[in-house]
């Protein structure tokens, strides 16, 4: 069976139909790529469009630099306003004093960190010790911080009252607990040291109690409020 060789007739046609388009495509791409390459003049409408959408943009521009000032101006007004307060506000904290044994909660309520609750425990505190005898006692009203104290500790004059002294050989329980640093655990011991082991003899006892002995730094608070006769 003999074999057909080359192509035929319909493939040949075939070939040339082909090379014939791709030399086509070619030229057509050159003469439109020329064609929109071609430097346009523009048209009257094209200029219109043109010279609004300038227009836009220059109204735009005048509309952020004029909101920008109006923003600037706010802002200087507003930092003015609170560097005002700042001032105010330091001043209120800064600028004045108290007298510890004769202020009032409302002056109290003027310290750094010290709002109404403060003022209260404050001037309760006081008036169940009969009066402070240092600055440094408002430290021992509850819930103040070290941290604190130290910021409106500059506030704070005094002149020291008498402490109110409790003669721990003969208070009730109801007596020792009337004073803030003989709290009732304190005060179970006072009695109870007195009772099963001996009389007070002298201040130097009250360190044999355990609660002292546990927390050396109470005693020097107990001290000035501790009598034996």
């Amino acid at each position: 069976m003999n074999k057909q060789k080359g192509f035929s007739r319909f493939e040949r046609n075939g070939i040339i139909v082909l090379c014939m388009v791709i030399i086509i495509s070619i030229i057509s791409k050159k003469y439109v790529v020329q064609y929109f390459a071609k430097e346009r003049s523009l048209t009257v409408n094209d200029t219109a469009k043109i010279a609004k959408l300038q227009q836009q943009i220059n109204d735009a521009k005048l509309s952020y630099t004029n909101n920008n000032s109006t923003k600037t101006y706010s802002n200087t007004i507003n930092t003015e306003k609170n560097n005002n307060y700042k001032s105010y506000e330091k001043k209120d904290y800064y600028d004045f004093t108290i007298e510890v044994n004769s202020a009032s909660q409302q002056d109290y309520e003027r310290l750094y960190g010290i709002g109404k609750v403060y003022a209260e425990r404050i001037i309760t505190f006081r008036n169940k010790l009969g009066g402070f005898y240092s600055i440094n006692q408002l430290k021992d009203v509850f819930g103040i911080e070290d941290s604190v104290f130290q910021k409106f500790k500059k506030n704070l004059t005094i002149k020291p009252v008498k402490p109110k002294k409790i003669n721990i050989n003969t208070a009730t329980f109801e007596e020792l607990t009337a004073n803030p640093y003989f709290f009732s655990t304190v005060a179970k011991q006072i009695i109870g040291y007195r009772s099963k082991v001996r009389p007070f003899e002298n201040t130097e006892d009250i360190k044999n109690l355990y609660f002292v002995k546990d927390h050396p730094e109470h005693y020097d608070k107990m001290f000035p409020y501790v009598s034996i006769n």
